[in-house]
């Protein structure tokens, strides 16, 4: 409700101001206005994938991050009509006067149309924002029968699909560029509204950076055989019969088929409480027949790992308001999108959260002939698994017995390591739940507020928060290699070992698993970081550590899933540790 009422007031406020001004000065606004929208459109991608790249990822400007893409559009837009105003008064100071009546009318038509592309550009820039998915009362679409989306509610002046229809129509017109608006965005609006659908009502991420994640594979099921639709878009998951429709609520027909894509999501893509969260609307695809006819589709089920502890996959249907979370404490999480393609259409542009990934006619498809033989693929793994250990440099791994592997600085469980022990109230930069356990943060201490000698159990912190699925590794990378045989200090590695590269644990099956979080002291300070949606990049990220001094200790928090067998700790590619009798990885215990 507030949305329409927020465009009509803008569309009626904005009609009386121009027709108190008259019609000449209307139709010159009127045309900056069209003008900056157009350049607005011209530069949104680039000004918002900058905003996504340089906004910081922790402090009180990530906001800007998740505001990338609106502020990418509305940015643009409002600098470049005030600087297109400041040249017009400056080229045409004096105005035309004509007859009154006409001077008035003339002046509310052009008003109202500066009015709609206004509300329109306003109203598209708010829906990309990180914002509840019924934002103003205004959700554009909907999901329908059987978890497809279709088109339900329009504003009373549509005024975002106006905009979206005036600029994709000039694009191909008098705007005409190589790469036309309305080949890339067919239906704007609904892609606006799409975006901000995740878990939690918009709670969740409704960006990503470019390289949080990367499109691995294509696949297609069924393309070229003329199947039935219900026999295309069938599993041996789920016996019920899938229907798909489009956003215009249109079933697809017989000769549709499946365009699948497997997407590598990586540490950026991960939400603050360490899992990667998926709904449909934050995926969409756009396919264009011979005749240039454009449509959006969305993906219609995924395939993810169904259970932590090993590899065990399931192809899950978005045949309701469903997301799909990763399971476990790994780095990276390949999930498979399928997307239901309507006959005589082929894809060309893949968005994950907005980010545009080009489709190219001589990208690799790995081809299914029917439901059958893709979900063998998924039962067996083979469309998802990866393997870590492909390039790990092993010629300087020390051999620890994963059984027993205390005293080499490595032990698992969530108690904080090193005998770090903080007090309740005192814990600044960390985020602290009701069982006295760090949830998120970053935080420095003195060396004399982490002793906890004699606190009662009730202030005592000491423990990290971890979920059903994980548990803590601890390894300690500083120290003297003949007995901390993870130690940056290797001298047989020392060639090989960097600091700006990410320090992994790695289980059997060859999945890693980043740090998410230090523990690093010296005789000055104690800093505690506990990050498990930002994990670490580098050992650059904590103080530098130098050999020459003995004050030094630097201890990595990993939280890999439950059930795993750890086999190496390696610091890029070259790895330091390999356990001989895997490191199994257990629920912790009670206290």
């Amino acid at each position: 409700m507030f949305m329409n009422l927020l465009s009509i007031a803008i569309i009626l406020g904005l009609g009386y101001l121009w027709v108190t001004r008259g019609f000449f000065s209307a139709l010159l606004h009127l045309g900056c206005v069209i003008a900056a929208g157009a350049i607005a459109f011209a530069f949104w991608e680039p000004i918002s994938l900058f905003l996504l790249n340089k906004a910081p990822t922790s402090g009180f400007l990530t906001f800007v991050g998740d505001a990338a893409w609106g502020l990418g559009l509305a940015l643009p837009f409002v600098i470049s009509l005030a600087l297109l105003r400041v040249a017009t008064d400056k080229i045409a100071p004096g105005n035309i006067i004509i007859e009154d009546t006409m001077d008035s009318i003339g002046g509310g038509i052009c008003g109202a149309m500066i009015g709609v592309i206004t509300a329109g550009m306003f109203v598209i820039s708010v829906s990309f924002l990180r914002v509840p998915t019924k934002f103003m009362g205004y959700q554009p679409v909907h999901m329908a029968n059987q978890g497809n989306f279709q088109i339900q509610e329009r504003l009373w002046v549509p005024v975002d699909r106006l905009t979206s229809g005036l600029y994709n129509h000039l694009s191909q017109n008098v705007l005409y560029s190589s790469s036309p608006l309305s080949y890339y965005y067919p239906d704007l609006a609904s892609a606006a509204g799409t975006q901000r659908m995740s878990e939690g009502q918009g709670a969740n991420k409704n960006n990503i950076v470019p390289d949080a994640f990367e499109v691995v594979t294509r696949f297609t099921v069924g393309k070229g055989s003329d199947l039935p639709a219900d026999q295309v878009f069938a599993d041996q998951f789920n016996a019920a019969i899938q229907q798909v429709n489009t956003l215009n609520g249109e079933n697809l027909p017989a000769g549709s088929y499946i365009e699948g894509f497997l997407i590598n999501f990586k540490a950026g893509a991960k939400e603050k409480f360490g899992k990667v969260v998926v709904g449909k609307g934050q995926f969409r695809l756009v396919a264009h027949n011979a005749s240039g006819d454009a449509v959006t589709l969305y993906p219609i089920a995924v395939t993810a790992q169904a259970r932590t502890g090993n590899r065990t996959f399931g192809r899950f249907r978005f045949d309701g308001e469903m997301y799909v979370a990763s399971v476990g404490g790994a780095t990276e999480s390949p999930m498979a999108f399928e997307f239901g393609v309507p006959a005589g259409y082929e894809p060309t542009s893949l968005y994950i959260r907005n980010i545009r990934h080009e489709l190219d006619e001589s990208d690799t498809v790995r081809e299914f002939s029917d439901a059958s033989s893709r979900d063998i693929a998924i039962q067996t793994g083979d469309m998802l698994v990866g393997n870590r250990t492909q390039n790990l440099n092993l010629q300087y791994a020390t051999t620890v017995d994963g059984t027993n592997p205390r005293g080499t600085g490595i032990d698992t469980g969530p108690r904080l390591g090193n005998r770090v022990v903080l007090q309740k109230g005192n814990t600044s930069g960390l985020d602290i739940n009701d069982d006295n356990q760090i949830v998120n943060g970053e935080g420095v201490f003195a060396p004399g507020d982490v002793s906890g000698r004699g606190l009662d159990r009730a202030l005592r912190v000491d423990e990290f928060f971890i979920s059903r699925d994980t548990n803590i590794v601890q390894v300690q990378v500083t120290g003297d290699p003949s007995q901390f045989p993870a130690s940056y200090f290797s001298t047989t590695a020392a060639a090989e070992l960097r600091a700006d590269v990410p320090p992994v644990i790695i289980d059997a099956d060859g999945q890693a698993y980043n740090a998410v979080g230090f523990i690093y002291q010296d005789n000055n300070k104690v800093q505690i970081r506990y990050t498990p949606g930002r994990p670490m990049l580098g050992l650059n990220e904590a103080d530098s550590l130098v050999r020459s001094r003995d004050d030094q200790v630097l201890i990595l928090i990993f939280r890999p899933s439950i059930g795993v067998d750890l086999k190496h700790f390696a610091i890029g590619d070259t790895a330091l540790v390999t356990f001989d009798a895997p490191l199994v990885l257990t629920r912790p215990r009670g206290r």
